[in-house]
Parts: C-alpha cells; sequence; structure tokens
C-alpha cells in the first residue's frame, strides 16, 4: 500500500485473528482499509463482505481493493446494515469501527448481527476513546451487546494515535 495504515486499523484486525478460511462482515468499511488488512489474512475459500451506507465510500473502497474485489474475495456494497440482504449468509466474525447504529439503535444492528453470525462467531465493536474514559466507554458498548442478547467475552483498551480505542468482543 501506497500510505501509511492507520494505527487503528492495524489493531482492530489483529484483534479479529483472521484464519485463512473466514468469512468476515465489516460494517462501515469507509476507504476499506482494513478490507485491505483482512484480505491479506484471507486463504482462498476465505471471504470478505464489506457494507458502508455511503456511495462515495464504497466507490474508493472498490477502487483500493480491486485486486481482491475480482478475485471475489472481497465483496463490497453501498448499504446500511439493516436494509443489507444478506440471505442466510453467516460469518464468523463481524466487526465496525466508530459505526453509528451500534451505538444509537444498537438493539436493530445488533439483532442483524445474531441473524448472520455463524455457531461460535464473534461480533468485534470498535470504538475511539476520543471524548470520553476508555474503561467507561467500555462498559457502555458493554451494556449495549447485553441488552442486544450477546455475552460479553473481552473488553480490550488500547493506547493507540492520535486516540486511544476500545473493543468489545461479544458471542451469542
Amino acid at each position: 500500500m501506497a500510505s501509511k495504515v492507520s494505527e487503528r486499523f492495524v489493531w482492530a484486525v489483529e484483534t479479529l485473528g483472521i484464519d485463512p478460511g473466514d468469512s468476515v462482515l465489516e460494517v462501515g468499511c469507509g476507504h476499506g482499509v482494513a478490507v485491505s488488512l483482512v484480505c491479506e489474512r484471507l486463504g482462498p475459500r476465505g471471504r470478505i463482505i464489506a457494507i458502508d451506507r455511503s456511495e462515495k465510500m464504497i466507490a474508493a473502497a472498490k477502487h483500493r481493493n480491486r485486486l481482491h474485489v475480482q478475485s471475489g474475495r472481497a465483496v463490497l456494497e453501498a448499504v446500511a446494515l439493516e436494509d443489507a440482504d444478506l440471505g442466510d449468509q453467516r460469518f464468523d466474525k463481524i466487526f465496525a469501527f466508530n459505526v453509528a447504529p451500534f451505538w444509537r439503535e444498537p438493539n436493530e444492528a445488533l439483532a442483524v448481527v445474531r441473524e448472520h453470525l455463524a455457531p461460535g462467531g464473534a461480533v468485534y465493536v470498535f470504538w475511539d476513546a476520543r471524548r470520553q474514559n476508555g474503561r467507561d466507554l467500555g462498559k457502555r458498548l458493554s451494556q449495549r451487546l447485553l441488552k442486544g442478547g450477546f455475552t460479553i467475552e473481552r473488553v480490550l483498551h488500547k493506547k493507540l494515535s492520535p486516540v486511544p480505542a476500545v473493543c468489545v468482543i461479544g458471542r451469542v
């Protein structure tokens, strides 16, 4: 990649612990930076579907990941999570970084996640701790996942530049 990848994306993808055959869903993929990092870890049978509400962001993500899209390893679509037609697909890992529905309408977003999480799969909700204490943020995100029907596996805190981040990992 031509430009330096943000520390937060590197940490997020490392946290996911991608296995070569994983089926992954990223919600709110933006420019597709994490998509690139995930694809580098996937094997021939692995795949990522990445969605974002913004057509502009999906266009940028498709450009950045054109080889992964051409190979079929990455599928990118401009759609909101609650409107995505994921059919009967199940994902080993579902993740999002600073995606509003997980904060504002977590029950709706987490219902979709629960429906499409493979047995034994996990959801990873990452958030910048820019405006609040990371411990408090971790507790508030955990409460949202608990109300959404998940158990909390772990809450991670990471000092990143320019701001620290939190990840709450949940399972059904």
